[in-house]
């Protein structure tokens, strides 16, 4: 099944381009896995301040008091976030991560500075799935089921709240949410909540190239990892292969601007990357993000499968070798061997099928549907996406899906006319 990924995935991916809007985009019409590593062009990317000119600072707080972990990571039992702030009270907004990425990611600096040029508060959260949110902020140690996700990231973002507030004295006028990929699905999760109690109200909640069904776009990232790149056998090959590639690329150029001209530059050179190393290269970087997360909850858990248990670890402790067996348990081996057990632990008659549904945006449709507050904006070509998937997001939120015909899984979200779509709808410009 996995050799055969990539041919369905584009024939997918072809058919639902033809299904979007009218194209007079200006994104470049490249592949998606291009689009999703090397992001938005220069020329086309909306400027934003520099780091140095931000308001900003770095905080850890406490969130679970009663959390211990094992010397060796006492560290986190603190949770790390940031917070950029305005002198004048302003709307804030919470920004959340993409499965397994910290607040600190490239992708989430560069919305933060979005938001803050534009006069907002901002506090960014890592994703649930990330192992320091995992070992500060996850009450069940266990990430991945949508309510009890929420649940703890409501908790995390009030404690950041209140420490940012003591620190900084930054005073919210109104509450905003914008979450990425997993983040997106998260924040839809906690706007359900927060509807319940009532502690928010947030204003506009803004959904960034998100799953509708988490354990279906689970199978399709992980099958990526397993795509058949001829003269590759393993991931341990495909790194080298890569590796060859850029070093030739290189040394033709001589140069190591790697940032700059990495897939600009190659993918126009004889080194280019095929579609199939593309997508592997995806997949490997999902894959890592999944060892994390296989190596903190079972370490929370103190399971000894991927992580050495509390009698074992100490600061001298080689966690290679527990490293190297996470790397073999991909998104959906996590939530066979540790997320199901849990799960189905409390619910003897349940289904992985019914576990899916529950984690799903279905399973929150009534708050959804016909929500003035919340609108969502992907990609016909993003590849966390099933055709129904595309066809359920366009057809219920309706004018507040903002589609696009092409930027794979946000790479365009620097494109000028998407920041633009972005902060029209925050500050209530648009429906």
């Amino acid at each position: 099944m996995p050799r055969l990924i990539l041919p369905l995935l584009f024939s997918a991916l072809a058919f639902l381009a033809s299904a979007a809007h009218a194209d007079d985009f200006s994104y470049p019409d490249i592949n998606a896995f291009l689009s999703t590593i090397g992001g938005t062009p220069e020329p086309l990317q909306a400027v934003v301040p520099a780091e140095p000119n931000i308001q900003q600072e770095d905080l850890r707080v406490r969130v679970l008091p009663d959390r211990k972990l094992p010397p060796a990571f006492d560290f986190y039992t603190k949770m790390g976030f940031r917070v950029a702030w305005h002198d004048d009270p302003a709307p804030l907004v919470f920004l959340i991560a993409g499965s397994g990425s910290s607040y600190d990611s490239a992708r989430l600096d560069y919305l933060k500075a979005l938001f803050w040029q534009a006069g907002m508060h901002v506090i960014v959260m890592s994703s649930p799935t990330n192992y320091d949110f995992i070992a500060a902020a996850s009450t069940s140690g266990l990430p991945g089921l949508g309510r009890r996700d929420a649940r703890d990231l409501h908790t995390a973002m009030s404690v950041a709240l209140e420490h940012a507030r003591n620190k900084t004295g930054l005073e919210a006028t109104e509450f905003r949410m914008v979450g990425f990929s997993l983040g997106a699905m998260n924040a839809a999760f906690v706007s359900e909540l927060d509807e319940h109690l009532g502690q928010f109200d947030f204003t506009r909640v803004l959904m960034l190239n998100p799953p509708v069904n988490l354990y279906n776009s689970i199978r399709r990232l992980d099958a990526l990892s397993h795509t058949d790149v001829p003269g590759v056998d393993s991931t341990e090959s495909f790194y080298e292969h890569i590796f060859d590639k850029l070093s030739r690329y290189f040394a033709l150029r001589g140069d190591t601007d790697i940032e700059d001209t990495l897939f600009a530059g190659i993918q126009t050179s004889e080194e280019a990357l095929s579609d199939a190393e593309m997508a592997m290269l995806v997949g490997a970087v999902f894959r890592f993000a999944a060892a994390d997360l296989n190596f903190m909850a079972d370490l929370i858990n103190g399971q000894g499968r991927y992580a050495p248990t509390r009698q074992k670890v100490t600061v001298s402790t080689s966690l290679t070798p527990y490293l190297r067996r996470a790397l073999f348990c991909d998104f959906g081996c996590y939530v066979r061997n540790q997320l199901w057990p849990d799960w189905h632990s409390r619910n003897a008659e349940g289904t992985l099928e019914d576990m899916a549904y529950e984690t799903s945006l279905k399973s929150i449709g009534e708050h959804i549907e016909n929500n003035p507050r919340m609108a969502v904006l992907t990609n016909a070509d993003d590849f966390i996406l099933t055709r129904d998937d595309y066809h359920y997001l366009a057809d219920t939120f309706g004018e507040r899906a903002f589609l696009y015909p092409r930027g794979g899984h946000g790479g365009n979200l620097r494109h000028h006319d998407v920041t633009a779509r972005m902060l029209n709808f925050l500050e209530g410009t648009t429906p």
